[in-house]
């Protein structure tokens, strides 16, 4: 993830869904455990916006636009 620059936005994909708001998010190739406040799907396709990579990865996610989800979410 040393790639990963604050301000990029990048597509992933939920890849699993582990319950309470805690999934298994993957982009370029790896997987990521992250918790969001906003409830996905297994499969679902989101944006993710690098906020900060440094101490630690904190970026914002959102929907791909599916016409039932608005704004930006903490992820």
């Amino acid at each position: 993830m040393d790639r990963l620059q604050p301000g990029m936005e990048l597509d992933g994909r939920i890849v699993e869904v582990l319950g309470n708001h805690i999934y298994i998010l993957r982009i370029w190739g790896n997987n990521i455990l992250t918790e969001s406040n906003h409830t996905f799907n297994k499969l679902d396709e989101v944006v993710l916006s690098v906020r900060a990579v440094k101490p630690k990865l904190v970026f914002n996610l959102r929907p791909i636009a599916t016409g039932n989800s608005k704004g930006s979410i903490y992820a």
